[in-house]
């Protein structure tokens, strides 16, 4: 080996000598996950003796199959301690809780003015309201066989009434419990108080029991879809019966002032066409019905005795409003199905003073029925 070569060779092997004594990186290490991320599923501790106690009452609400009787009344107190469990449950699924403000708003786009006006359907308490389902205003507010609205003061949502073995799982030592709340449950709110519309999509499906009651219970008509789902059960209706639609456009509110549903009146304007009339129409007869006592068995809320004239005139006044253009336009193309004789014309015949009470109330700022009364103005 001549001298050249000599030297490569021993700077090659000093070469690979240092490259194996430098220290290699170390790989990076995966980061770690809270317990609470892995497990997928929250425990919780919170009051837990308390609602031990209460689940274990609350097994004896009623009387069981071979005859033990019933030896717990549900109270206040079951109420109370249920609230904050519900609330960290629907927080879990995302539902955000409103300020106060905002809440209060809400619920009376909801729910009306039943909270601020004298109401036999709404019982009061430190840290809830109990709204009574319509009709059921005698009954025990805890009965769970009746769809009682219980809503939360302080945590700012709506459940009915909360049974903890409903929503409460504990563990087999009795240590922790998980939150399992009704899909139902977390839907309402997050739809009523977040408008989440994958949320009412959701009751649409599942609960529109619930939905309608929100309608013509409550007067809540905000929702095109809701208001679809209610209109079309109407349509349902023979014809002897479909006037009541009448009687969730036309509504006296907890203060006792009528209130008129404009979106279920477009409703009736975007849905009537050439072959099919018959809201319309049930509108005309409901209107005839506010002067005329002789058939009125057919609705919850007799419109000829809870309305007074100038709020009969008034409703008068909205249902021809509607239906005289309709009228006018689809008439011609199936003459047969309507009338002789227009809804506005029977009733200037049948309150001799509307016309004139109307002009001097400048038509409540209708157009179309200032047209049909002042066709030249």
């Amino acid at each position: 080996m001549n001298t050249i070569s000599f030297i490569v060779v021993v700077v090659f092997m000093l070469f690979s000598i240092g490259c194996q004594n430098k220290t290699k990186p170390k790989p990076e290490q995966p980061i770690e996950k809270s317990d609470k991320i892995i497990k997928g599923e929250k425990e919780y501790t919170m009051n837990i003796e308390a609602i031990k106690q209460h689940m274990e009452w609350q097994a004896h609400i009623e009387a069981t199959e071979d005859g033990i009787p019933a030896s717990y009344n549900y109270t206040e107190k079951d109420v109370n301690i249920a609230l904050p469990v519900i609330a960290q449950g629907l927080k879990d699924k995302g539902f955000k809780q409103l300020r106060d403000s905002f809440f209060t708003q809400a619920l009376e786009n909801i729910f009306g003015k039943i909270f601020t006006h004298k109401t036999d359907r709404v019982r009061f308490h430190d840290k809830y309201y109990t709204i009574i389902e319509e009709g059921q205003e005698k009954v025990d507010e805890y009965d769970y066989t009746i769809e009682n609205i219980f809503v939360s003061k302080e945590y700012k949502f709506i459940s009915w009434v909360p049974l903890l073995g409903d929503f409460i799982e504990l563990d087999t030592a009795n240590r922790n419990y998980k939150i399992d709340l009704h899909p139902r449950l977390i839907a309402r709110n997050k739809y009523l108080f977040n408008n989440s519309r994958s949320d009412l999509a959701y009751l649409l499906a599942e609960d529109t029991l619930f939905l309608k009651t929100l309608v013509i219970s409550f007067g809540y008509t905000k929702e095109e879809k809701i208001n679809t789902l209610v209109m079309n059960d109407y349509l349902g209706l023979d014809d002897d019966h479909m006037p009541t639609v009448g009687e969730i456009i036309f509504v006296k509110n907890a203060a006792g002032k009528l209130e008129i549903k404009q979106e279920l009146l477009q409703w009736i304007i975007d849905h009537t066409r050439a072959d099919d009339i018959s809201l319309l129409q049930a509108l005309s007869y409901y209107a005839y019905d506010l002067y005329d006592n002789s058939s009125n068995d057919i609705y919850t809320h007799n419109p000829f005795k809870i309305f007074s004239l100038d709020e009969k005139r008034k409703i008068a006044a909205y249902i021809a409003n509607i239906y005289e253009p309709l009228r006018n336009q689809l008439m011609p193309l199936d003459p047969g199905k309507w009338p002789v004789s227009s809804v506005l014309e029977n009733l200037l015949m049948e309150d001799k003073g509307l016309a004139h009470f109307l002009k001097e109330h400048h038509y409540f700022s209708l157009p179309a029925l200032k047209q049909e009364l002042e066709p030249d103005n």
